[in-house]
């Protein structure tokens, strides 16, 4: 033998253990054995020890052999079980074996033990034998049997010559919504899975040569009239000396519309990698374009600030600082698409600014449109940058009044959404978590797919030439995702346009946030001296010379390095410096932080065409500094220096 035979004794006297055990190796076997004296240790072993023989006591403190025997057969009905005892009488010894004990050996009498075990062994083995072949043939035909009624694809058994159904497991019955006594005997092309004899001919002549038959998609028609997209697999082998067909049918529908959602999430993520390679282009070209733009407007402003107003210099002049604004506008439109554009997200309510903003959209829609508006009385916060969502809000409402040339309406609405999984996978940028969706639907003329796919794409525009830049929905898209949101469109030629915006919520209540007004006598300088720190040389001239003419003392810097030593050169007798962010040698921020050090009570300006807006802004915002974003006008830059200073 392999191994040695587990031998399992139940045995309350150690001596007569001891004894059976010294029997069984005086007679040559080989065994590994257990001992056990209660009947809760001998269920715990009968499962741990997997015993191949049973020597049990008759007698046994608070239960008998009988009862170790019917714990036995409920679990091992084969396992051999020896009755080894002091004293039985005839009777009992006959109801033992009836109730499966396969001999008894007397304790006085142990030399006939190992004669027991053997012939337990020769007789389990021979049973064993004879009923593995049996119980393997029923295992065989039960599997069969079961995968063939458990499977979850269609099993179909056809005659091989008449092509007629033998048999079908429940699940095709279910999927043909049909039961297998109604389909029995009929031919295969006539239960609804091939739309006639032809179709069917057509797709089974590859039995001619191969026996064998595969159909990529094959569209079946329930008995209610559904169709159900399937695949077929189909092969042949004899059976009883005929030939018999079997064929598999896997409902593939699922499958299908799973490559379809997938392919829509794989063109929306394209979508988006694209319009990311767009921000970042756009963002690469901001600082240059920003910092001629500012010199230009700051140069136009000191221009015009040394001739009268009806003189044609100045209306020249106006007309250079018009176009540099409109520039401006343009570049901070792309900045605000490709999210570089730095923004100060608080905590608010939208609710607020759609109502502040409608009086002011139904003066831009005309009277042909209506707005109506459904604003959930509950709605959660959000963290946002109120006057860019405003502009959001407003090129959404423009965009739908260009879209009902013959009038409409405009629904806005607002609501908490729950995001799950499921809604996640129709939707790349979806995530799980609490939403505020708002929504602006209209009645206009509605969008093609291949619209949707380009809308908020810079210069993407379907209006004629003259009708727009194209920049109005890019600029909404590069918002939302700086919100950390997303935008969903649904749209059908005909049918109007949706605009759902998904933006996070949060805990904190909204916070009221009023602008200080500032009138144009209360931003003239009052002789501060300021530290402009500048590396372009037309931004630095001009800045400084519109600075100087309007009441501050000005000492300008090129970059880090001139600066720190310009600020120890006037022992620090700056009451604010203002700075460039990117200088040539380090940043602006890197600067200021090291001038606060010398002097804490210094107030710090901030300014820059472009940034790094991972790194540098949320430092900003942490220190508090007060930032202007380039290209800026005189006023504006006046009117942030009082604040700074006041």
């Amino acid at each position: 033998m392999n191994q040695p035979f587990h031998i399992l004794i139940l045995e309350d006297v150690p001596t007569d253990g001891r004894l059976m055990v010294k029997e069984l190796e005086s007679a040559g076997i080989e065994f590994e054995y257990k001992v056990v004296d209660t009947l809760e240790a001998f269920d715990h072993t009968l499962h741990s020890f997997a015993p191949d023989i049973i020597l049990s006591d008759y007698s046994l403190p608070q239960f008998t052999g009988m009862d170790a025997l019917s714990l036995v057969r409920k679990s091992r009905p084969h396992l051999p079980f020896i009755i080894v005892t002091g004293a039985i009488n005839e009777e009992t010894a006959v109801d033992l074996m009836k109730a499966g004990a396969w001999d008894y050996v007397l304790k006085d009498r142990l030399g006939r033990l190992s004669t027991a075990v053997k012939g337990a062994i020769e007789k389990r083995r021979t049973v064993d034998e004879k009923t593995s072949a049996e119980e393997a043939l029923i295992a065989s035909e039960t599997r069969y049997r079961r995968l063939f009624e458990m499977a979850r694809e269609g099993i179909l058994l056809l005659d091989g010559e008449k092509k007629t159904i033998k048999d079908a497991n429940p699940y095709l019955c279910h999927l043909l919504e049909t039961s297998f006594e109604t389909i029995q005997n009929k031919k295969i092309y006539d239960v609804g899975l091939f739309r006639d004899q032809a179709s069917f001919e057509e797709a089974f002549k590859g039995f001619n040569h191969d026996q064998y038959v595969h159909l990529d998609r094959l569209d079946i028609s329930t008995k209610s009239g559904k169709e159900i997209v399937t695949e077929m697999i189909c092969n042949s082998y004899p059976v009883d000396g005929r030939l018999a067909i079997q064929c598999n049918i896997r409902d593939i529908s699922e499958r299908i519309e799973a490559e379809r959602e997938n392919r829509k999430i794989q063109a929306q993520l394209f979508q988006a990698q694209k319009m990311e390679a767009i921000g970042t282009l756009a963002g690469g070209v901001a600082h240059d374009f920003n910092n001629l733009m500012t010199a230009i407007q700051v140069s136009a402003d000191v221009a015009m600030m040394k001739v009268d107003e009806d003189d044609t210099i100045y209306v020249d002049m106006k007309e250079i600082r018009s176009a540099a604004l409109r520039a401006a506008k343009l570049i901070r439109q792309l900045l605000l698409f490709s999210r570089e554009h730095p923004m100060e997200l608080i905590p608010i309510s939208l609710n607020p600014v759609i109502e502040n903003l409608l009086k002011m959209l139904m003066r831009l829609i005309g009277e042909d449109i209506k707005i109506e508006t459904n604003l959930d009385s509950h709605l959660w916060t959000v963290r946002s940058d109120s006057v860019n969502l405003e502009q959001v809000i407003m090129n959404l409402t423009l965009n739908a009044r260009d879209a009902m040339p013959k009038g409409g309406t405009i629904f806005i609405r607002s609501q908490n959404i729950m995001v799950d999984d499921d809604f996640c996978k129709t939707m790349a940028e979806a995530r799980p978590g609490r939403f505020v969706c708002l929504s602006l639907a209209d009645t206009g003329i509605g969008m093609d797919a291949r619209t949707i796919d380009r809308i908020f794409e810079p210069f993407f525009t379907t209006k004629s030439a003259g009708k727009g830049s194209g920049l109005g929905l890019s600029v909404v898209y590069g918002i939302i995702k700086q919100h950390e949101g997303w935008i969903q469109v649904q749209s059908d030629p005909g049918h109007g346009s949706t605009f759902n915006i998904y933006l996070p919520a949060i805990l904190d209540e909204p916070v009221d946030v009023r602008e200080n007004q500032l009138t144009m006598a209360m931003i003239q300088g009052k002789g501060e001296r300021i530290l402009l720190v500048e590396d372009e040389d037309k931004v630095r001239e001009f800045t400084g010379k519109a600075l100087s003419k309007c009441g501050y003392s000005i000492v300008t810097s090129m970059n880090v390095a001139d600066a720190l030593k310009t600020f120890q050169d006037h022992n620090g007798g700056f009451d604010l410096v203002f700075s460039d962010v990117v200088l040539s040698d380090q940043t602006g921020i890197d600067l200021v932080e090291m001038l606060v050090q010398l002097k804490p009570s210094l107030k710090v300006l901030l300014s820059s065409g472009y940034m790094d807006h991972k790194l540098q802004w949320p430092v900003i915002l942490e220190k508090g500094y007060k930032f202007l974003q380039k290209p800026y006008a005189l006023p504006e830059l006046l009117k942030t220096l009082r604040e700074c200073l006041d």
